[in-house]
């Protein structure tokens, strides 16, 4: 693959200051507050920078979405590494509620993404990022016997919405610890629901 140019570079660099002025302008100031010449300011560009690599201020904020999307995945991932079976389960339900109490994620990823994207869109981008490994989660714990499911995908998606219901719940609780763990509790108990019940001493499963 050839190297970038110089010019390839500097574009590059350009855009990415752009990107991470938009999260700081979106997270203090929400969508609706905040304007492009507020981002150019703070990315210290012109205003037809901004323009010149994002079409309007909806495909600014995609990108910011982005960012807080990719954050999180990285930080999933981090925290699961090594680990298996409830214990992964675990440490990734908690690592996503903990990035739902953070003042960026929230305002950005959970308050203003399904309005300003609108529903379809933010879904979809959510989906992209979570549903696919959210299945495989489901299926590695179903491999390991550990639950029961004849359709993960589906599973998944119930997944994904009840974390999406417990990170919005902890985002907006006036005491953010004690709801995480309330929130963790209630997921896993979802997960648990699922769990291949134990043989008793006569050999039937109970």
């Amino acid at each position: 693959m050839a190297e970038p140019s110089r010019r390839e570079e500097y574009a590059q660099a350009t855009r990415a200051a752009i990107v991470a002025a938009a999260v700081s302008c979106f997270a203090a100031e929400g969508y609706a507050r905040t304007s492009i010449d507020a981002v150019a300011e703070a990315a210290r560009v012109t205003k037809g920078g901004v323009y010149h690599h994002f079409q309007d201020k909806a495909a600014l904020f995609e990108a910011a979405v982005v960012v807080m999307e990719d954050r999180l995945l990285a930080a999933i991932q981090a925290r699961v590494e090594g680990l298996d079976g409830w214990e992964l389960v675990a440490a990734g339900i908690d690592t996503y509620l903990e990035a739902c109490g953070e003042e960026d994620f929230r305002r950005i990823a959970l308050e203003d993404a399904p309005s300003a994207l609108g529903w379809e869109r933010w879904k979809a981008l959510d989906e992209q990022y979570f549903l696919g490994t959210a299945t495989a989660l489901l299926v590695g714990l179903r491999d390991a016997g550990l639950i029961a499911v004849e359709d993960p995908g589906l599973a998944a998606r119930l997944l994904l919405g009840a974390l999406a219901e417990a990170g919005l719940a902890v985002a907006t609780a006036s005491d953010r610890p004690r709801a995480r763990a309330a929130a963790a509790a209630l997921v896993t108990s979802f997960l648990r629901s699922l769990e291949v019940p134990a043989l008793g001493d006569d050999g039937v499963r109970t």
